[in-house]
């Protein structure tokens, strides 16, 4: 499918602004939560810690979520587990917010009747919307990407942290986003008539991210974390041996592609509300 270049341009300066927001906000939070990482390594707030991670049941919880005292003391720990949350969430948002509106929107704001009286193919318009969600999605990620290096440069003090694993993490952050932006697109083009369905793909991500914590906490129910993305996403990046894992990345490639394939075929049969 040929991106037409008009359009691209177009959907760009459509979401300039909200893609700058959330790169700001994104930014901000993850700075401040690195400050705080100087902050809490000081020796007096460390002990408060440390008696708290005694505590049995703490333990107990915290561990489900690969969260122990020697995780957080490392940079790159204290980034998976306090940073990763915003990140991943926040950036999830930013995927279903951006994809789940790109073709919606021209039913909702009856724009869909000119788009199509242009000489250009609904392939086309599917694939010039899409090459302008990649654009930002990959800018948001080396945004995010640049920001956390720097601030475990700046605010990991003598301590030190494996860079590759850094970079091969910040990778499932993208592949994590992606996803969620492709299923956004593909329940876009179910809904009739151009409804708005923040509400739906918001839901879609707590509920993912509620599963994917209950399977952790809950062990009987482990298995049923699978059925959330967030599951697919290996936090343990402090283990020696971490890395891509080759089923991680394809469940992430593989939902992906076949989404936005169906959603290419779905939009070229859709009676578009014009």
């Amino acid at each position: 499918m040929m991106v037409n270049s008009t359009v691209y341009a177009k959907e760009l300066k459509r979401y300039r602004n909200s893609f700058l927001g959330w790169s700001i906000s994104l930014s901000i939070l993850i700075l401040m939560e690195f400050a705080f990482y100087r902050f809490f390594m000081k020796e007096d707030m460390l002990k408060q810690v440390t008696d708290f991670f005694q505590n049995p049941f703490m333990k107990n919880m915290l561990a489900a979520f690969g969260t122990s005292l020697d995780t957080i003391s490392n940079p790159l720990g204290y980034y998976a587990t306090r940073n990763a949350i915003y990140i991943l969430l926040l950036g999830s948002f930013f995927s279903v917010l951006y994809a789940g509106k790109m073709l919606a929107r021209e039913e909702h704001e009856k724009t869909a009747e000119f788009l199509l009286s242009k000489p250009l193919t609904r392939g086309e318009i599917v694939a010039s919307k899409l090459a302008s969600f990649f654009t930002y999605l990959i800018l948001l990620n080396i945004i995010i990407l640049l920001i956390g290096f720097m601030g475990l440069e700046i605010f990991k003090g003598n301590n030190e942290y494996r860079p590759k694993a850094f970079l091969i993490y910040s990778l499932y952050f993208f592949l994590l986003m992606l996803t969620f932006g492709a299923i956004a697109l593909f329940l876009s083009v179910l809904i009739k008539r151009g409804r708005p369905i923040t509400n739906i793909l918001i839901g879609i991500i707590f509920g993912g991210y509620l599963v994917d914590v209950l399977s952790r906490v809950t062990a009987s129910v482990d298995k049923f974390g699978y059925l959330s993305p967030f599951k697919f996403v290996d936090t343990g990046v402090l283990r020696p041996d971490y890395g891509l894992v080759w089923w991680r990345a394809l469940y992430f490639l593989g939902l992906s592609f076949v989404l936005i394939i169906l959603t290419f075929v779905l939009y070229k049969k859709k009676d578009v509300l014009v």
